[in-house]
């Protein structure tokens, strides 16, 4: 309980210490009794021309302040005590009733009696008399003060003459160029801004700060005239997300002298103060319509709740013109999104476009580069690898190794079985040879006719040989049968193999090598077949 007794006071203190006046003040400790303790009613009496009269009551309709103080009613569903009772009351007290725990405290100035704060609250609260002195000596405090104020005529006066003094025509031109210069602050700060979200706190936060208003909130309608929360403020003053919040237009003042009348801003003083449509206080209250040519947008609506001061008469111009910058904004950022929308609907409908002609580009390109028979990358690919990789085996002294594969008798295959059958042995030989080396780096394609090409990219002569060797044992392997007279014979599709190995210099060129590496195939052909010859160092 001491906790949560802090927490009020801190708060209380926090808030009062910017307050204008003592109708500021009782708002803001009903507000706090609420939120702190769950008081369900209370009544402030004071002694006004030697009479009891009520100053503040809270009840089921809101906070009601008197000034001048009003007769306590005896008829309402708060009555307690009679008048009478309070002119021998002291000492605080606390009565149990059947729903609540009534505490009466009474307040002091110099000793005496000038006044009574009596408080409900739920029978299960531990809330105490002694919870509430310090809370008694504020109010009496600022009770006196505001009785002396008013009883006082000479002190009226020059209270007055002050304030006609700050409101001097240079102080109100010093304020106005102010005030002008912020609203240009504010606009630029709006002009960089191209999220509407943002641009809407921005709005709200330093329009407070920059044009002295205790809130303000921004309204949007829709094409069903419903209004739409956007950012506001609480009642702590708070620039809070309210999104959330929808409604009906309500059939109130302000909408009847802005939207009917197309006023740009409607404005009363001593109005009820309302937040989520509920009654929180009095003040001045202003709203502010938003247009768009002769069709109304939204509101900003502002008011006095947290300080109670009052608004200076150029406040009027400053919140027209402040309200034509805000509407300005939001159709700036209307159109744009707008604009985004159709160029975002024209960007898909290009990029499904592009995306089926890179789909069939892809598909071409990938037709381009795989030989249409053995499905392997044909002499187009080779062609290209070999000369990229041929460089950088120059640019970095690597070795490059080359093998030249040519199927044996081929001709003759094709000759006794068909050209569909040969068609199916070069499918199932590159299918077999493809596998063998899958290294990253290395090719193995389709260079033309029956011949094959293996390129091993910074593999050294004996990495080449050893390569050689395993692509004629996945040829006997494969055993694919050659048609033999004999039957006897049980001959399989043999291949051979011409294989080189250089590390690149100026001193060679590329066609050099190839034709050196067809010359080591062409010596595997002539002697015997189903073998591979290597190109010997010395003749490289």
């Amino acid at each position: 309980m001491n906790e949560q007794i802090a927490v009020f006071y801190q708060t209380v203190t926090k808030q009062c210490s910017n307050a204008h006046s003592l109708r500021t003040i009782c708002e803001l400790v009903c507000r706090n009794l609420i939120q702190s303790f769950s008081v369900n009613h209370l009544q402030l009496i004071i002694k006004y021309n030697n009479e009891w009269k009520l100053l503040l009551e809270l009840n089921s309709k809101g906070i009601q302040y008197y000034f001048p103080p009003a007769i306590i009613p005896t008829t309402n569903e708060h009555y307690y005590k009679t008048v009478h009772y309070y002119n021998n009351k002291t000492e605080a007290s606390i009565d149990i009733l059947p729903n609540y725990r009534y505490i009466l405290i009474p307040l002091k100035h110099h000793s005496a009696i000038i006044g009574h704060l009596t408080i409900a609250v739920p029978l299960e609260s531990n809330l105490q008399p002694k919870h509430l002195t310090i809370l008694a000596a504020l109010l009496s405090a600022e009770i006196t003060t505001e009785l002396i104020k008013k009883s006082t005529k000479n002190h009226n006066i020059g209270r007055i003459n002050a304030e006609k003094a700050l409101l001097s025509s240079k102080e109100q031109q010093k304020s106005l160029l102010s005030y002008l210069q912020n609203m240009h602050d504010i606009s630029f700060q709006l002009w960089r801004n191209n999220i509407m979200e943002d641009m809407l706190f921005i709005a709200v936060e330093e329009g407070k700060k920059r044009l002295n208003i205790d809130r303000m909130a921004i309204f949007l309608f829709d094409e069903q005239k419903q209004m739409h929360g956007t950012f506001g403020t609480d009642i702590n003053g708070k620039t809070v997300d309210e999104f959330y919040f929808k409604s009906a237009i309500p059939d109130q003042w302000y909408a009847a002298n802005t939207l009917n009348d197309k006023e740009y801003i409607a404005f009363q003083e001593n109005t009820p103060l309302y937040h989520d449509l509920k009654q929180i206080g009095f003040g001045w209250s202003a709203y502010i319509a938003l247009w768009d040519e002769d069709t109304p947008i939204g509101w900003i609506a502002c008011d006095n709740l947290i300080t109670g001061q009052p608004l200076c008469n150029y406040h009027h111009q400053l919140l027209k013109q402040y309200g034509f910058i805000i509407s300005q904004h939001i159709l700036r950022l209307r159109a744009a999104d707008k604009l985004i929308k159709l160029n975002h609907n024209l960007e898909q409908r290009v990029q499904s476009r592009t995306k089926a002609l890179n789909q069939a580009n892809e598909q071409l390109q990938k037709l381009s580069r795989i030989d249409a028979l053995t499905n392997i990358a044909n002499r187009r690919v080779f062609d290209e690898t070999v000369m990229t990789e041929w460089c950088r085996a120059n640019r970095l002294g690597l070795p490059l190794s080359l093998l030249i594969l040519d199927i044996d008798n081929f001709k003759t295959y094709n000759d006794k079985l068909g050209h569909a059958a040969g068609d199916q042995c070069l499918k199932t030989i590159a299918s077999a040879l493809s596998k063998v080396e899958r290294r990253a780096g290395t090719l193995f394609a389709r260079y033309g006719g029956e011949e094959f090409v293996l390129l091993l990219p910074g593999q050294d002569q004996p990495a080449a040989i050893n390569n050689a060797q395993r692509l004629l044992n996945a040829m006997h392997n494969l055993a694919l049968p050659f048609p033999s007279e004999s039957k006897k014979d049980k001959a399989i599709m043999t291949v051979s193999i011409g294989v080189s190995t250089i590390i690149p210099s100026q001193t060679i060129t590329y066609d050099e090598f190839f034709k050196d590496v067809d010359n080591a195939l062409y010596q595997a052909k002539a002697e015997g077949k189903d073998c591979f010859r290597v190109l010997l160092p010395e003749l490289i």
